[in-house]
């Protein structure tokens, strides 16, 4: 595969989970579906963050952020479960960064939704301000993943489809 057409490869394999993913995000027109969203989002990203741990690209991580969220919404962090997590390869780590420094696009029209329901970047809405707050990343992060060299290229693709399956199961869960 050439070096080029991994990002096309990429959204090519991930593009029927990312289209079930945006579906079971919806859109959140009240403050209750809202704290739904970020209720599944925390859970999502506290199982995954644990595994971007490395070298290289570094993602903000946003659980804690999450946390913070969820506190102003009158919501209890769900429980998670506390295992061992395996520490990803650097391959691994850009297919789960894939997806997430992806959602940072979309977090700039989710934060619109959260501010049109009476959150913003300092109250409810914290993670999706961090998200959204440096239009500069994903494209930064596209260039470091254009140099990945091609014996790297499966780890990627794999991983980025785990990472859009495992935040489609923190979706689909019964609501909090």
């Amino acid at each position: 595969m050439a070096i080029a057409s991994l990002r096309s490869a990429l959204k090519e394999r991930t593009a029927a989970l990312h289209h079930q993913l945006d579906q079971q995000v919806g859109e959140f027109t009240a403050q209750d579906d809202y704290a739904d969203y970020v209720t599944r989002s925390y859970l999502f990203r506290a199982a995954i963050e644990p595994r971007l741990a490395g070298d290289g690209w570094q993602s903000p991580l946003l659980a804690d952020v999450m946390a913070q969220d969820l506190a102003d919404l009158g919501r209890s962090v769900p429980k998670t479960q506390t295992s061992e997590t395996p520490r990803a390869n650097r391959g691994e780590r850009l297919g789960m960064l894939y997806v997430l420094e992806g959602s940072s696009v979309g977090a700039r029209l989710l934060l619109r939704r959260a501010k049109a329901i009476g959150f913003s970047e300092d109250f409810g809405a914290r993670h999706l301000g961090r998200q959204a707050g440096d239009i500069a990343r994903w494209p930064q992060f596209l260039s470091v993943l254009e140099q990945t060299p091609a014996g790297e290229h499966e780890d990627v693709l794999r991983a980025s489809e785990d990472a859009f399956r495992l935040a489609l199961d923190a979706y689909t869960v019964a609501a909090p």
